[in-house]
């Protein structure tokens, strides 16, 4: 059990000790409109020479498993790993690779675990992004 983003570490720290370049990947997923504040999403991605970067989103294939209480073996399960190791969705937009991340101007308290949520500091200390009770944010998409 886990969230994405730790699904998507533990992929990344196996492929890197295996000689693989892997990255994170954190955006978010869109609906045809509406609000998509709480949509945040990681994925991972490996590089492989002569072709590039490739998806991957262990998560999404565990949440299945979870929601539909389905074993590895199951002709669902087995889909969904198959696409997800190569794919994504195209109901997800990239905002931002890896981790330790540094701002311009750089934010007084370091370097972010990782950059999703918004961010904003008021005299060196930064604002508490999950309460929303002093950074009060929502963010939408609406199809043209």
């Amino acid at each position: 059990r886990g969230k994405c983003v730790d699904f998507s570490s533990v992929f990344v720290a196996l492929s890197r000790t295996a000689g693989v370049p892997a990255r994170e990947i954190l955006g978010t997923r869109i609906s045809k409109n509406g609000d998509i504040t709480g949509a945040y999403h990681c994925r991972a991605e490996f590089y492989l020479p002569n072709y590039g970067w490739v998806p991957v989103d262990p998560s999404d294939v565990a949440k299945l498993m979870l929601n539909e209480n389905l074993n590895i073996n199951d002709s669902k399960v087995i889909e969904a790993r198959d696409y997800f190791f190569g794919a994504q969705t195209e109901t997800y937009i990239d905002l931002s690779t890896g981790r330790d991340v540094v701002l311009n101007p750089m934010q007084e308290e370091g370097p972010l675990n990782y950059f999703i949520y918004p961010y904003a500091e008021i005299n060196g200390v930064s604002l508490n992004f999950v309460s929303q009770e002093y950074l009060k944010y929502i963010v939408t998409f609406q199809e043209k």
